[in-house]
């Protein structure tokens, strides 16, 4: 198998404070901008953080927010925000260049149940203008699974909008939990628009976000499906623990070699 980057998902205030740690330890982040960090944040110290971290030479990716948004929504109001939340982020993205930008597509079948068509429409034109920036701007964006039982729709989605910078994160913790389709299902659909990876475990009943190997999925037949894929999709990790940083990072370099 072909050698990925590795990246470690770190919020934007987290990373800020422990700069110096991420550089002595040669980490990539995956920053995380939630909805406070694109209010609050100093144009400053976005500038700066940008700045040092292209001097260090790290590569560096981008998680937009995602609590309460709803891009495929009806209510114009709440669509006005979740627009002004990934506009905002598309802003930082043209600055940090980032490998991807990651995304939450906002459906969930209790939500959205009878709505389905109404959904991907206002998805896509949603998405449409967003990804003509990102082809612009010379980025990715990846729009990961979240509550998604299947893969149609993400592929739908994706087939939609019509971009090739508008691809698929498949979130392996999510996975586990939610869906219903068989693994190999995942990949037949959109393994071909895979270009990043978040891994993390759990025990298939709550989004523990643990090392792999530390829960119950089977991450032998995942890495197997994956390297089937050319080229390989950057790997995130994502530790809500200091300590499983390093565990973390050792699972994957175990599957990796």
């Amino acid at each position: 198998m072909i050698r990925s980057q590795v990246f470690i998902n770190v919020p934007y205030e987290m990373l800020l404070a422990r700069l110096d740690f991420a550089i002595q330890n040669r980490l990539l982040p995956e920053i995380y901008f939630d909805g406070n960090a694109l209010d609050t944040a100093c144009q400053e110290d976005i500038d700066r953080l940008a700045k040092i971290l292209s001097e260090q030479k790290l590569d560096v990716a981008l998680h937009g927010p995602y609590m309460d948004l709803s891009p495929g929504g009806v209510d114009a109001k709440v669509k006005e925000v979740t627009l002004e939340r990934i506009w905002r982020t598309m802003e930082l993205a043209d600055l940090f260049r980032p490998k991807t930008v990651v995304f939450h597509p906002g459906f969930d079948r209790w939500r959205f149940e009878g709505y389905h068509d109404l959904w991907l429409q206002n998805s896509i034109e949603a998405w449409k203008p967003i990804a003509g920036k990102a082809e612009e701007i010379g980025i990715t964006l990846a729009i990961e699974n979240v509550f998604e039982e299947e893969p149609q729709t993400l592929r739908s989605l994706i087939k939609g909008v019509n971009s090739p910078n508008f691809r698929f994160c498949f979130d392996t913790g999510h996975y586990f939990i939610f869906s219903k389709a068989p693994l190999h299902r995942w990949f037949d659909l959109l393994g071909n628009y895979m270009v990043e990876v978040h891994l993390h475990d759990n025990h298939g009943t709550s989004d523990d976000h643990l090392p792999l190997g530390d829960g119950e999925m089977d991450f032998g037949e995942f890495f197997d499906l994956l390297g089937r894929i050319t080229p390989l999709p950057i790997f995130t990790v994502e530790p809500h623990e200091e300590a499983h940083i390093w565990s973390s990072l050792a699972a994957v370099e175990k599957y990796l070699s």
